[in-house]
């Protein structure tokens, strides 16, 4: 029950082995990511090396393919097995080449994990990028058979026509992509089919470690396993203000994708004092245990790349351009090799545009301004003092409040933030959220805020914020409408459909506000249609209108168009939340209790003009009111979606 997986899994090794078609060599896994085909092609070069010798990859598929992902918990169902199957076919009988890599996940004897991962010939990169991220395997793990398996066929969406016809059919019709990410997290095995990109390998195998960490920490009620929490996390050294003595602190953050969750695990915050200084630990992922330790998964950070700069984000900045690191769907120029952090540039997207640029940097490797390391050998935390739940929103949260332990819970299975236009253009700017910011959760949600909050409870001492890396007293306003037979328009539809920037995205708009003149910036637009008395929200709806104008099915003169700015007031910058998590971790913020959450916002923040945060700059008083309304209905409901959630955890938003 629940272990097919892995017997399929076991007859595809047994037959490469017997065929002598798998190795696991690698200076020959090296040798080949080098040539990458995939790249080389697209790039038109001979090899994969930017300028600085690192390797910088491109990928097919440019993020994970959520849609696509199946996880199953005990016998998965028949698409699930004939897939696994099929797949195990393929692979058998064109007796395909394979290559093997066999590392582990954190260093702690009692949290860490066995990783095998199989992928195909042409697709070397994938285990280059992933030798690179975790562990050699300790003497001990050594020959032995791993505790969980990935099996990685990248070109399925080829092959899938032939190996199980039916159902490539049934997805063509539907026009549904031929993948699937298919997920025992009991046995541990995972079947990748039909991407090429690496963050499958990557978070596969941190969902199924997860699972078993939360599985041992409930059987032991709490002695054993952990919490697998979606955050980076470090030691912060800094000076005291109450004792005047420098301390060590350990500090997690929760955060989405694009929230800075990266960028500020690995910062240096400026800790400029004597003795200060910041020891990073980890990236993206840990197992929290009762006692508020906190054991690291990876060995390296795996970053996003969008926009980086070094005047902001100085040590990743850095990090990503030496000859250690490894790129993905980061922009290369194919004559000079420059990497350009702010090109976009893609050739296999609708687009022709990746905003999911992706770097694995070494650890070791990150130093400040006089060459000082920012790590040291160490992944976990012996304790966690502070807690951040990174939300971006660009309204009315504060840039940071504190939270009691309820707080803390309710936050923790809030996990909000807002959608950027690179995850989904229909939906950006508004509310999205994830339990514990982590979208790769198996099991109940609810009774993973009930363990957080046993966590919390059992370690007063541990205090957790809220913390705002988006921005203040921003708005969306309409900027302009028309029809379809203006051409204005109809380029407007084309470029948003197509994913392509409006050419007012990035400029300063004035606007009045409360009799006011006042600046913001745009930062991005919306493009909407009206036909038929209905909207049209879905770009790819909207491509269709346009192609029926095209055809004179529909009047471009009956077809609305309307334009929406989300503006941006004050943002609250990298700069911003490096000054408030210092001045946090030196002890050196006054509090006051918020009038309508109940949780504490800061007062004084040394370096930080409060005033910027003061929400009768922006909005009237039925505005902000009616904000307020809005946004706890939204929490509220949340959380009732969770039954098995305890009693005060949803009762802590009111």
């Amino acid at each position: 029950m629940g272990y097919v997986f892995s017997e399929i899994a076991q007859e595809v090794l047994d037959s490469a082995r017997a065929g002598k078609r798998i190795s696991g060599d690698v200076n020959l896994i090296r040798e080949l990511a080098l040539k990458d085909s995939t790249t080389c092609s697209a790039r038109g070069t001979p090899d994969a090396l930017t300028e600085k010798k690192s390797h910088a990859y491109i990928t097919k598929i440019t993020s994970r393919s959520a849609p696509q992902t199946r996880v199953y918990l005990g016998e998965p169902n028949d698409e699930g097995l004939s897939l696994a199957r099929a797949a195990a076919d393929y692979l058998k009988r064109e007796k395909v080449e394979l290559l093997m890599l066999e590392r582990q996940m954190g260093l702690h004897p009692k949290h860490s994990t066995h990783c095998r991962t199989v992928v195909t010939k042409p697709y070397a990169r994938l285990l280059f990028m992933w030798d690179k991220l975790l562990f050699k395997l300790g003497k001990k793990r050594e020959g032995k058979e791993p505790h969980q398996t990935i099996i990685y066929v990248p070109e399925w969406e080829e092959v899938a026509g032939k190996y199980l016809p039916e159902w490539a059919e049934a997805q063509r019709k539907e026009g549904k992509p031929l993948r699937r990410i298919l997920v025992d997290a009991e046995a541990g095995v995972t079947f990748v089919l039909g991407s090429d990109y690496f963050g499958e390998i990557k978070k596969g195998h941190l969902r199924m470690a997860m699972y078993k960490e939360k599985a041992r920490y409930k059987q032991s009620s709490g002695k054993k396993g952990g919490l697998g929490v979606h955050a980076g996390g470090k030691v912060i050294r800094a000076m005291d203000k109450g004792s005047g003595k420098v301390r060590d602190l350990g500090a997690i953050f929760f955060g989405l994708s694009g929230t800075g969750k990266t960028s500020l695990s690995v910062h240096h915050f400026w800790l400029e004092s004597k003795g200060e200084r910041v020891i990073i630990r980890q990236d993206d992922f840990f197992v929290l245990d009762k006692d508020a330790k906190a054991y690291g998964t990876e060995d390296n950070a795996y970053i996003k790349t969008e926009g980086l700069e070094p005047e902001g984000q100085p040590l990743l900045y850095q990090g990503a351009m030496r000859e250690s690191a490894v790129l993905e769907n980061v922009y290369v120029d194919p004559k000079t090799r420059k990497i350009d952090f702010f090109r976009y540039d893609h050739p296999f997207t609708q687009s022709k545009r990746c905003l999911n640029g992706r770097g694995i940097v070494v650890r070791g490797e990150l130093l400040d301004e006089n060459g000082v390391k920012q790590a040291d050998e160490k992944i976990d935390l012996d304790s966690v003092d502070l807690v951040f739940f990174i939300t971006r929103r660009d309204t009315i949260v504060p840039p940071v409040a504190r939270l009691r332990n309820e707080q803390a819970a309710a936050f923790f299975m809030l996990g909000e933030s807002v959608l950027t236009s690179a995850a989904d253009p229909v939906r950006a700017g508004q509310s999205v959220r994830e339990v514990g910011t982590n979208p790769f959760i198996v099991g109940s949600e609810g009774e993973e805020g009930n363990i957080f909050h046993d966590i919390c409870a059992a370690n007063p001492d541990m205090q957790c914020y809220l913390l705002n890396t988006g921005s203040f007293g921003g708005r969306t306003v309409e900027i302009g409408r028309g029809t379809l037979g203006q051409k204005e328009y109809s380029e407007s539809i084309e470029r948003f459909s197509k994913g392509i920037e409006h050419p007012k995205a990035g400029k300063e708009m004035g606007l009045n506000v409360g009799g006011k003149k006042l600046k913001f910036k745009v930062r991005l637009v919306k493009v909407e249609a009206a036909y038929g008395g209905e909207r049209v929200k879905d770009p790819k709806a909207l491509w269709t209108l346009l192609e029926r104008v095209g055809k004179g099915e529909v009047k471009a003169s009956e077809v609305n168009v309307y334009e929406y700015a989300l503006l941006v007031a004050d943002k609250i910058t990298v700069q911003d939340s490096c000054t408030i998590i210092r001045e946090i971790a030196r002890g050196d913020v006054e509090w006051g209790e918020d009038d309508h959450w109940g949780y504490e916002v800061a007062k004084r923040i040394p370096g930080l003009e409060m005033d910027r945060f003061d929400w009768k700059k922006y909005y009237s008083d039925e505005e902000h009111s009616s904000m307020i309304a809005e946004l706890r209905k939204e929490r509220i409901e949340w959380l009732a979606k969770f039954p098995e959630l305890k009693k005060e955890i949803r009762e802590a938003i009111r």
